[in-house]
C-alpha cells in the first residue's frame, strides 16, 4: 500500500548465505525493492550502514528480532550519525524476550516505538519487561483481504480427502509445537467422535517438533482417531481449507499475541473455537463473536465444538459478528492507516527534537 501510495519501499529478508531465496519470494513479481542478506554476517550489517547513508530512509520497520538487531547495530552503532532514522519493531506474543541482547535493544532510547499486535501483549511489555507505556502502540495484525474472504471455495480441498457433502470439517491452523497444545483437541475430538461420526478433524502447519508430532500421532492411534485427525503439513492453500471447514479451531495453551487464523478465520465468516490465552479474548468474545474456553480443558473445547456444529445459525449469528470486528479492527485498510499514522508522529517529533 505504502509503495501504491508513492512511499519509496524497500524490503530486506533474511537468507542465510549461500541459501536460495523461498520459493514464496521467486515466484511473485513485486514492484518494490527486495533485497535479500544474511542478518547473521557481520559484512551485512556494513551493508545495510551504507544503504541507510546513501538512501536516508525516514523509517525502518521490523518484524522480528532478527530484523531488530540488524537494524539497531546497523544504524546505531555502525551509523555515520549523518542521518538517524525512526526505528520500530512488531510485537507479536507474549513470550518473555529471548534474550539480554534483545532485551537491550528494547530497552534503548535507539529503539523508538513497539508496534503491539493485542493488548495483551502491550500489558506483558510494561508488566515484566518495564517498557513505558508511551513507547508502545497497539495496531492489530491484519489479514490478505483477497484470499482470506467469505466467498472462498473449498471444493478442491474437501474433493482431495474425499470429504462428502454430509462430512463436517473442524480445522485447526497451527504449527506442530508444543504450545499448539494440539494434544488437547485430539483429545477433544474423541469425545466428539463419541456422539457424531460425520466429523473431520485436520491440522494445518509444518512439523517444528518432530518428537511432539510423534507423540500425537501415538495418542491418535490410542484413541482410535486415525480416520478422523488428519495433519496436512504445510499448506499454501489454508484460504481453501478454511473455506471447506464448519468450524475454525485454536487449542493453543500460551504465548499467542492473537492467533493469526482466527483473523483470518472470521474474515471468512467462519465460526471460531479458541483457548483464551494472551490477547484471543479481544476478537473472540465468549456468545458473541465465536467459543472461548480454557486452554488445556479438552473437555470444555470437544463442548463448544459440539454446539457450533450442532446450532448453525447460531454458528453463523457469532461468525457475522466477528466478521464484523475484524473488518472494524483488523483490515489491511484500518492496519496500513494506523501504521502510517504512526509513522507521520514519530517523524514529526524527532524533527521537533
Amino acid at each position: 500500500m505504502q509503495h501504491r501510495d508513492g512511499h519509496d519501499v524497500t524490503c530486506i529478508f533474511h537468507k542465510p548465505f549461500l541459501n536460495s531465496p523461498d520459493e514464496t519470494f521467486e515466484s511473485q513479481n513485486f514492484d518494490f525493492k527486495i533485497h535479500f542478506m544474511d542478518m547473521k554476517n557481520p559484512f551485512s550489517y556494513l551493508w545495510l550502514s551504507r544503504f541507510i547513508s546513501s538512501n536516508k530512509p525516514h523509517v525502518i520497520h521490523c518484524h522480528r528480532n532478527l530484523a531488530l538487531l540488524y537494524g539497531f547495530f546497523s544504524s546505531r552503532w555502525l551509523g555515520t550519525g549523518h542521518w538517524n532514522p525512526i526505528l520500530i519493531i512488531n510485537r507479536g506474543t507474549t513470550y518473555d524476550l529471548p534474550n539480554k541482547i534483545v532485551k537491550f535493544v528494547f530497552h534503548s532510547s535507539g529503539l523508538d516505538h513497539i508496534i503491539a499486535v493485542s493488548e495483551a501483549v502491550k500489558r506483558k511489555l510494561i508488566s515484566d519487561e518495564g517498557i513505558p507505556e508511551n513507547k508502545i502502540s497497539v495496531i492489530y495484525g491484519s489479514y490478505d483481504d483477497s484470499r482470506f474472504r467469505p466467498d472462498a471455495d473449498g471444493t478442491d480441498f474437501r474433493r482431495e480427502f474425499n470429504l462428502e457433502q454430509d462430512v463436517r470439517v473442524v480445522t485447526c491452523v497451527a504449527a506442530i509445537d508444543r504450545r499448539k497444545g494440539i494434544e488437547y483437541l485430539i483429545d477433544a475430538a474423541y469425545v466428539v467422535a463419541e456422539k457424531r461420526s460425520d466429523v473431520r478433524f485436520f491440522v494445518v502447519g509444518s512439523i517444528e517438533d518432530k518428537g511432539y508430532y510423534s507423540s500425537l500421532k501415538s495418542l491418535i492411534c490410542e484413541r482410535d482417531l486415525e480416520n478422523n485427525f488428519h495433519f496436512t503439513g504445510h499448506r499454501d492453500d489454508v484460504h481453501l481449507i478454511l473455506a471447506a471447514s464448519d468450524v475454525s479451531i485454536s487449542s493453543s495453551i500460551e504465548g499467542e499475541g492473537i492467533t493469526g487464523a482466527l483473523r483470518e478465520s472470521l474474515a471468512m465468516k467462519k465460526p471460531v473455537v479458541a483457548t483464551n490465552v494472551s490477547g484471543n479474548y479481544e476478537i473472540i468474545r465468549d456468545g458473541d463473536t465465536g467459543w472461548l474456553v480454557p486452554p488445556r480443558n479438552s473437555r470444555a473445547l470437544a463442548e463448544a465444538i459440539l454446539e457450533a456444529l450442532a446450532n448453525k445459525s447460531e454458528a453463523a449469528r457469532r461468525a457475522n459478528n466477528g466478521y464484523k470486528l475484524v473488518k472494524r479492527l483488523c483490515s489491511p485498510e484500518v492496519r496500513y492507516d494506523k501504521v502510517l499514522k504512526l509513522y507521520e508522529e514519530l517523524i514529526n517529533l524527532r524533527r521537533l527534537l
